[in-house]
């Protein structure tokens, strides 16, 4: 889904910026608007409505935005509603969202958190406790080895 396709009963009307593909930009940008990216952004991106990373398109940095669709490269923060990434999207950073998408094959690298979420994970207290327990250090488990050896 593109974010220019249909008019969207949200969307305002403040514009669209473009960074064409073979432009290269850095710095920042505020708009309430859309923004559409085929060339290269460095920087931080604010209040906007929507973000479109086109498939030549690459940014890192800072983005703030209603809804956000990538399917090009982005390495940095963002914090949105909604948050796709397409097939040819390529993401790497950390994300705050309410609604995510990931579609097949694309590449996902990252920290995420959902705003206002109701799930509570209990692991690092269940890790304190059995911490002594278990060990991932090849040279903590004597038992390690013995398997392998037989295995050769």
């Amino acid at each position: 889904m593109g974010v220019f396709g249909k008019a969207n009963k949200g969307t305002s009307q403040a514009g669209a910026t473009v960074i064409a593909k073979g432009t290269c930009i850095i710095g920042g940008i505020s708009t309430q608007g859309t923004v559409h990216i085929d060339g290269k952004f460095e920087g931080v991106i604010l209040e906007a409505d929507a973000i479109s990373i086109g498939k030549t398109g690459e940014v890192i940095g800072d983005v703030k935005a209603n809804h956000v669709v990538i399917s090009g490269f982005f390495d940095g923060k963002i914090d949105c509603n909604i948050m796709q990434v397409l097939s040819a999207g390529k993401v790497i950073g950390d994300f705050t969202y309410n609604d995510l998408i990931i579609e097949e094959d694309a590449k996902f690298e990252g920290r995420v958190s959902r705003k206002n979420s109701e799930l509570k994970s209990r692991y690092n207290e269940i890790e304190n406790r059995i911490g002594g327990f278990v060990s991932t250090k090849q040279e903590d488990n004597p038992h390690a080895n013995s398997s392998a050896e037989k295995i050769k």
